[in-house]
C-alpha cells in the first residue's frame, strides 16, 4: 500500500470502533484524515489515533463524499440509515453489523477466506463482515478444506458478555459488584450472567435455534458455499467480558488426522496451534497486550478412528473476530480493487 486514503469510522466510540481505531496506528495503515463519527449522544468526545486527539463528529450530518472509506460499527440500524447514503457518494462502506450480511448482491466476507469477494465491492459500495463468531469458526476450517471437503460441523461457542457491546459489559461487571456486596444481580427484569451461565443466547425462534445461532449457521454456509457442510450451533452464555470459546467437532470427506491438522494451521499470521497442557496458555484472551489472535488447542482425532476430529479455539471478539477483520478488509481493498 503506497498511498494513502481517508477514512471515516462510524462508531468511534463503541468497543469495536475503538478496537479498530487503535488497530490502524497499531498496523500503520496509510491514512490520509481520520474522521471519528457516532451518534448525538458520543459527538464531541474525544479519541485518541497515532499521537493525535480527534474530536468525535456527529454521523448524521457528516459528508461522506470526504472519504473513499466508511467503516461502520455502530448496529444495524444506523448502517441501514446511513450506509446506503454513503454509498451513494461513491464511498466503499464496510459494515460490521448484521444489516446486509443476507443480501445476495453484497459480499459477505471474511479476510483470508473469501478475499475473491471484494472484486464485487464497487457494484453496490458495500462489503458485509461476517460476525465476530463465523470468523473464528472459518478462519480455522478454511485451511482443513485444502485436505477435502468438509461434511459435517458441530459447535458449541461460549459466548462472552462483550457480544452485546459496552451495555452487555457494564451489565456484567454491575452484576458482579452487586452480588459480591450481597444485593440482588440487578433491578431491572435482567437474566443474571453474573457467576452464572445461559444456554440461550439471542432470541428464541420458532424451530428452536436463537438468533446467534442461526446467525453462525447461515454465515458459515455462506462463506464456506462450496463446501457440502451441515453446520450445528449451540450457544451459550458465560461471565466473561471479552473472548469466544468455540468447542467444535468436524468431520472431511477425506478424513483428518492431528497432523494434518497443525500442517495446514501452519504460518498464519494472526493464528496459531498450542500444543501446551497449561489452561492459562491456551487462552489469548487473557493477553490484553500485543496483537490480537486466535489460538487452537485440544487438538484430538476420533477415538474410534472413523476420521472426525475436534478442537478448541479461543479469540477476543472484538479485537480479533470484529476490529481486525474489517481492518484487513479495508487493507485488502486498499491493496487490490481501490
Amino acid at each position: 500500500m503506497d498511498r494513502s486514503i481517508n477514512l471515516a469510522i462510524v462508531g468511534a466510540t463503541g468497543l469495536v470502533g475503538e478496537a479498530i481505531i487503535k488497530l490502524l496506528a497499531d498496523r500503520k495503515f496509510p491514512v490520509g484524515e481520520l474522521f471519528v463519527l457516532a451518534s448525538e449522544n458520543g459527538a464531541g468526545s474525544k479519541v485518541s489515533f497515532a499521537g493525535k486527539s480527534l474530536t468525535v463528529g456527529k454521523a448524521d450530518d457528516f459528508d461522506f463524499s470526504q472519504v473513499e472509506i466508511a467503516l461502520f460499527a455502530a448496529g444495524a440500524s444506523v448502517s441501514q440509515a446511513l450506509a446506503p447514503h454513503a454509498a451513494e457518494c461513491g464511498v466503499v462502506v464496510v459494515d460490521l453489523s448484521p444489516a446486509f450480511r443476507y443480501e445476495a448482491d453484497i459480499p459477505l466476507v471474511v479476510a483470508g477466506v473469501n478475499d475473491e469477494m471484494l472484486a464485487q465491492a464497487r457494484e453496490q459500495n458495500l462489503v458485509a463482515c461476517a460476525d465476530a463468531s463465523t470468523v473464528q469458526l472459518v478462519r480455522a476450517l478454511k485451511p482443513l478444506t485444502e485436505q477435502g471437503p468438509l461434511q459435517e460441523v458441530v459447535v458449541t461457542q461460549f459466548q462472552a458478555a462483550s457480544a452485546t457491546g459496552k451495555a452487555g459489559v457494564d451489565q456484567l461487571a454491575q452484576q458482579s459488584v452487586r452480588l459480591l456486596n450481597g444485593l440482588a444481580p440487578s433491578e431491572a427484569a435482567q437474566a443474571q450472567i453474573a457467576f452464572n451461565v445461559l444456554p440461550v443466547s439471542g432470541q428464541m425462534q420458532e424451530n428452536g435455534f436463537t438468533s446467534e445461532e442461526l446467525k453462525l449457521i447461515l454465515e458459515t454456509r455462506r462463506v464456506l458455499a462450496d463446501q457440502p457442510l451441515s453446520v450445528q450451533v449451540t450457544m451459550v452464555r458465560v461471565p466473561v467480558f471479552y473472548g469466544y470459546g468455540q468447542s467444535v467437532s468436524l468431520r472431511s470427506i477425506q478424513g483428518l488426522s492431528a497432523a494434518q491438522c497443525y500442517t495446514l494451521w501452519d504460518g498464519d499470521e494472526d493464528m496459531s496451534v498450542e500444543d501446551s497442557d497449561d489452561p492459562q496458555a491456551v487462552s489469548p484472551v487473557a493477553m490484553v497486550e500485543g496483537p490480537p489472535a486466535m489460538r487452537i488447542s485440544r487438538v484430538r482425532e476420533e477415538m474410534e478412528a472413523g476420521g472426525g476430529l475436534s478442537y478448541f479455539s479461543v479469540a477476543d471478539n472484538v479485537r480479533w473476530g470484529a476490529a481486525l477483520n474489517a481492518v484487513k478488509i479495508v487493507e485488502k481493498l486498499l491493496k487490490d480493487y481501490l
